[in-house]
């Protein structure tokens, strides 16, 4: 997870469990370029596969509305960039 966090800049995190979509959404293009970037150039899976773990242990898991529905929202968007790539 301390992978997935020095990845991640914590303004992202934070903007993740916004209780507006709008943030919500741009963070999750953020986690969607964070992990193009890091498919791309270094194929790091490790940290991608952090990535998602933190997603899923702390936001997907999280009793708090807001949290759930951007681990979600995050979750989809580095699953449809992990897919696409060959």
């Amino acid at each position: 997870m301390a992978d997935a966090l020095s990845v991640i800049p914590t303004a992202v995190l934070k903007n993740l469990s916004d209780k507006l979509y709008e943030k919500r959404k741009n963070a999750a293009q953020e986690i969607e370029e964070i992990v193009k970037q890091l498919a791309m150039a270094a194929g790091d899976h490790d940290k991608i596969t952090a990535m998602i773990n933190l997603l899923t242990n702390e936001f997907t898991s999280s009793p708090q509305v807001n949290h759930r529905k951007g681990g979600l929202i995050g979750l989809a968007t580095a699953t449809v960039e992990t897919i696409s790539k060959p």
